[in-house]
């Protein structure tokens, strides 16, 4: 049987033009897309328009990815918890996903990396949801860019 890859998916719901989902199917790899429908972070609130949006958009991925022998997988739970027991149901080689940029989605998506290289789990994270990633850009003076009329 085909090693197995995870594309974990968060803000990033669609097949075109993605980067942890094209990772994943490199290699002869067998894909499990993953979506977590997170419950302690408080990094991704979600209303009531927002979860009505958010169940229509996974059934579409989820209708596109089956037209495409991919499975998506929907799971409740912490996120650290719930990568960790799917990576294990599926004896997964590899997880990838595509970045976030607030601190407390990075400090999260950092310890994810740790722990799973740690287990001799690949572990990738993709510039899937800029133009150019914050940290490359910087004035002449080698700063950071305060006003944005420049860029």
């Amino acid at each position: 049987m085909a090693q197995t890859a995870i594309a974990w998916l968060r803000n990033d719901l669609r097949m075109a033009d993605n980067p942890a989902l094209m990772r994943a199917a490199q290699d002869g790899r067998r894909v499990i897309v993953l979506y977590v429908h997170e419950t302690t972070s408080g990094i991704r609130l979600v209303g009531a328009a927002g979860r009505w949006w958010l169940h229509q958009s996974l059934a579409r991925l989820s209708a596109a990815l089956a037209g495409r022998g991919i499975m998506l997988e929907v799971r409740t739970g912490e996120t650290e918890k719930v990568l960790a027991q799917t990576v294990s149901d599926y004896d997964a080689v590899a997880v990838y996903w595509n970045r976030r940029y607030g601190p407390a989605a990075r400090a999260l998506d950092a310890r994810i990396k740790d722990t799973l290289q740690a287990q001799g789990i690949g572990a990738e994270s993709l510039p899937g949801n800029v133009l150019a990633e914050p940290w490359t850009l910087a004035t002449g003076q080698d700063r950071p860019y305060s006003v944005y009329t420049p860029f």
